[in-house]
């Protein structure tokens, strides 16, 4: 009966230590493929960043160049302008001082030229006043209207 019993004991904890050692196995090999297929998850993750970031690092790339030819473009602009508004003030202040030059030359005139300063202290004849205001309003710049026809 040893002999049976011990065949029995062996055949049974044989078959559950072979059960277990194939249970241990499949787990292993399902935690190992559990594992493996996680890590192809998270590579496969770390490709998609780093293609989404190549690309957004490209859009970046070339919104800074076409914000590099704009900034140039408006800076050859500024220079340009820059340089009309100088042409402007120094055409202005050479037009003041003509017109000043004009004022003082009419005002010396009123004081030695008693006939000009009669002619200058009357009025003008009737509707030319008149009609260089309209002229004016008009933004007309031409000569005046003869009115000797």
């Amino acid at each position: 009966m040893n002999v049976m019993f011990s065949w029995v004991f062996k055949t049974v904890v044989g078959r559950w230590v072979t059960g277990i050692l194939a249970a241990l196995l499949l787990g292993g090999a399902a935690l190992k493929w559990h594992n493996f297929k996680e890590g192809l998850i998270h590579k496969g993750q770390q490709v998609c960043v780093q293609e989404i970031n190549k690309e957004t690092v490209q859009q970046l790339q070339d919104a800074l160049a076409a914000e590099k030819v704009a900034r140039a473009e408006l800076s050859a602009q500024l220079t340009a302008i820059a340089t009309e508004n100088q042409a402007s003030r120094d055409r202005r202040a050479e037009l003041e001082k003509q017109l000043s030059a004009a004022q003082r030359a009419m005002a010396e005139q009123r004081k030695n030229d008693e006939t000009y300063k009669a002619w200058a202290d009357a009025p003008l004849p009737a509707g030319v006043g008149e009609r260089l205001r309209d002229q004016a309003a008009a933004g007309h710049s031409g000569a005046i209207r003869d009115d000797r026809n």
